[in-house]
């Protein structure tokens, strides 16, 4: 039977979050429900396709952190 845990852990992986960022508590049902789905996500996945989850997301705000606050030089 599939939890709204379950379907949010799929989504998590369809959008290219890391299976760190569940928030369930550890031990939890929906924890392992969430797992679960992103799990499955992963591998329903074209081969590659998620292979590094979550990194390029990551990536991509860690290179554009310096392009939005970064101070002018005068």
């Amino acid at each position: 039977m599939s939890t709204d845990a379950f379907h949010q852990g799929e989504l998590a992986f369809r959008n290219n979050f890391p299976m760190s960022s569940c928030e369930y508590p550890a031990g939890s049902s929906l924890r392992a429900a969430w797992m679960e789905g992103w799990t499955k996500a992963r591998n329903a996945a074209p081969t590659g396709a998620g292979q590094h989850a979550g990194l390029m997301r990551d990536a991509r705000i860690a290179t554009n952190l310096d392009r939005h606050n970064a101070p002018h030089e005068s």
